[in-house]
C-alpha cells in the first residue's frame, strides 16, 4: 500500500510561519534561487540573479522577514522593505518541492497582515513576470512596470494592494 501524499492540507497543517533568523540568510538565498530557476531561466541569467537576490543579514535584522517551515524544513519566505507610498514585498519565494501546496498563499496572507499591522497604506510588489498571475489572484492590481536591474530591455510588472 502506498503512503498518502503530502498535499496542501497535510502540509498546511504542519506548516508554521515565524520570523527569519539572520543565520538563515544563505539558506534563504539558495531557496530563492532554486525557486526562481523553476521558470527555466538560462544559467547566465541565474548567475546575474545571484548577486541581486543574495539576502543580506542586515536586511533580516532591520526589516520584517518571515519563513514558512514544516518539520524543520524551510518551505519559503518573504521580506518587506521600505517603498514609496507603502511597503514593498522584497521577497516571496517558495521551495520548488512545496509549490502548489498553499505555502505561497500563506506567506502572502501573512505579509499582508504584517504590513497592515505595521500601519502601511499599500503593499507594492515588483514581480517576476512569471509570478504576476499569482499576485493578481491574491488581489494585487497592475500599477505599471520597472526596468530590470539584471537585463536591459526587460521590464518587471509592478502591482499594488491597498491595505486600508
Amino acid at each position: 500500500m502506498n503512503a498518502p501524499r503530502s498535499g496542501p492540507t497535510n502540509l498546511a497543517a504542519r506548516m508554521r510561519i515565524r520570523p527569519a533568523r539572520a543565520d538563515e540568510a544563505t539558506a534563504l538565498t539558495e531557496l530563492s534561487l532554486r525557486s526562481k530557476a523553476v521558470w527555466g531561466y538560462p544559467p547566465s541569467f541565474m548567475a546575474r540573479c545571484r548577486a541581486a537576490m543574495t539576502l543580506k543579514v542586515e536586511a533580516i535584522e532591520r526589516q520584517p522577514h518571515y519563513v514558512a517551515e514544516a518539520d524543520g524544513t524551510l518551505l519559503g519566505f518573504y521580506g518587506l522593505e521600505p517603498e514609496e507610498g507603502g511597503v514593498g514585498l522584497d521577497y516571496l519565494f517558495v521551495a520548488p518541492e512545496a509549490i502548489g501546496q498553499g505555502v505561497g498563499r500563506a506567506l502572502w496572507e501573512h505579509a499582508v497582515a504584517t504590513a497592515r499591522r505595521l500601519g502601511h497604506a499599500c503593499l507594492v510588489v515588483v514581480s517576476d513576470p512569471n509570478a504576476e498571475g499569482f499576485y493578481r489572484r491574491m488581489g494585487a492590481r497592475p500599477a505599471g512596470a520597472r526596468p530590470s536591474e539584471l537585463q536591459p530591455g526587460r521590464y518587471l510588472p509592478v502591482l499594488r494592494l491597498p491595505l486600508r
